[in-house]
Order: C-alpha cells, then sequence, then structure tokens
C-alpha cells in the first residue's frame, strides 16, 4: 500500500507556527533579551515537545524576520537589534468575539475623530462621495441585509474627508475585517428589521452631521453608532 504523506505535511507547518508564535512571545516578554543565547535545539525539542524539524523551520522563521540570528558552531541568538514589531490585525489567537470588542473599541478611538474632523474639512465633491456610500448601504439595510464592503465604504468615505492620508491608509489596511458581521446570524424577523432599521437612523446621522459641518454632532453620532454595533455584537 502506498505512504501517502499528505497527513505530516499538513501537520507540521502548523505545528511549526505554533512553536514560532511561542518562542516569538517569549523573545517579546523579554525571558531572552538582546543578543541572549536560545537553548540548544535539543532543549528546545524538550520543551515544546516537537521534532528537530519543526524547530528548526520555526527558528527559520524567526530568522526570516530578523529576531534571532544563527552563529556558526555557536548556536542561535536572540538579534542585537529586535525589529518593530509589525501591527497585526485579526490575530487568529484572539476569538472572534474578542476580535470584535477589541476592534469596536479601536474604531471608537480613530473613528469618532475622523468623523469630527470631516465635518470640519469635507468638500461638496467628497460629501456627495459619503451620501452615494450611504445611498448604498441604506438601501440594503433597509432589506434587512448587511455588507460589509458597502459599510465599510461609507466609513472610509468619511475618513478621506478628514484630508489626513494616515487616517485613509490606516483604514484601508483594516479593510473590511473591521465592520462586524456577527449581528447577521440574527434570524429574519422583526428582531432583524429592527437592527437594520437603528443602523440606517445611525448612517443619517453621521452623515447629516458632516453635512451641515457640525464637528460635535459627526463624533457624537459615529460614537453612538460605534457603542451600539459594540453592545448588540457583544449579546450574540
Amino acid at each position: 500500500m502506498p505512504n501517502n504523506p499528505t497527513p505530516k505535511s499538513n501537520k507540521r507547518p502548523r505545528l511549526s507556527v505554533d512553536v514560532a508564535n511561542r518562542l516569538r512571545k517569549m523573545i517579546e516578554d523579554s525571558q531572552w533579551v538582546a543578543g541572549q543565547q536560545l537553548p540548544t535545539e535539543l532543549k528546545l525539542i524538550e520543551m515544546f515537545g516537537v521534532s528537530r524539524t519543526v524547530i528548526r523551520e520555526a527558528v527559520a522563521a524567526l530568522g526570516a524576520e530578523g529576531l534571532v540570528k544563527p552563529q556558526h558552531g555557536r548556536g542561535v541568538f536572540v538579534a542585537d537589534h529586535l525589529p518593530t514589531r509589525p501591527f497585526r490585525f485579526g490575530d487568529s489567537s484572539i476569538n472572534e468575539t474578542d476580535h470584535i470588542r477589541q476592534s469596536m473599541e479601536m474604531r471608537l478611538g480613530i473613528e469618532t475623530e475622523a468623523a469630527a474632523l470631516a465635518a470640519t474639512r469635507r468638500t461638496e465633491d467628497e460629501l456627495a462621495a459619503i451620501k452615494h456610500a450611504l445611498d448604498v448601504i441604506n438601501q440594503l439595510n433597509s432589506e434587512s441585509v448587511g455588507g460589509a464592503a458597502e459599510d465599510f465604504n461609507f466609513h472610509v468615505k468619511i475618513a478621506e474627508a478628514t484630508h489626513n492620508s494616515y487616517l485613509v491608509d490606516f483604514m484601508n489596511f483594516l479593510g473590511t475585517q473591521i465592520i462586524p458581521r456577527v449581528v447577521l446570524r440574527l434570524e429574519f424577523g422583526a428582531e432583524r428589521d429592527a437592527f437594520f432599521e437603528e443602523l440606517i437612523s445611525h448612517h443619517v446621522a453621521i452623515y447629516d452631521a458632516i453635512a451641515a459641518q457640525d464637528p460635535v454632532a459627526a463624533a457624537t453620532a459615529m460614537r453612538v453608532h460605534l457603542l451600539r454595533g459594540l453592545v448588540v455584537n457583544r449579546a450574540i
């Protein structure tokens, strides 16, 4: 009977990624500091209960990130100058509930101010772009349907009206993952319809405040919108 290597080849990368993540956390938590030698390969095998190949793959992954440097004949050492840790969004180690809570809390800090800036700085063309995005998402919401891409586009258009390229770039970096979709598990019916009616009223309030060039009202409307989303998605 021919050997089938598929199970091993599928399993090993997951193990090496897990070990790499654990090693990375140890370095980030200063269990091993810059310039310090990592435990020997045999010690790491004992620590993690995995094969030599898994350890080597994990260490190689950290080497590619610049976290560790092998020294021929001596071992592997934590890099003298650790690279800045890249921002990660949608970390697989965070469950869906925590992801929604943390992302919504982050948005409260960013998008509340963005709405205020948009109200102050928006042009007529940018207001028209926000209105078009509003009409598209509200049409979906009126049918008790949520469109993540359309919802995200509404928020991006507001960011663009801030005239702050960092805000726009950061929003686009985060992408549609910032739009929680857990609420779509609500069954069709009065509860679902009521949620989307409220969502429409929130979007309209944000737009109206930006149109009126009222930064306080815009910030308040955005905050109400995001806080409601946070509460609703926590409860599901």
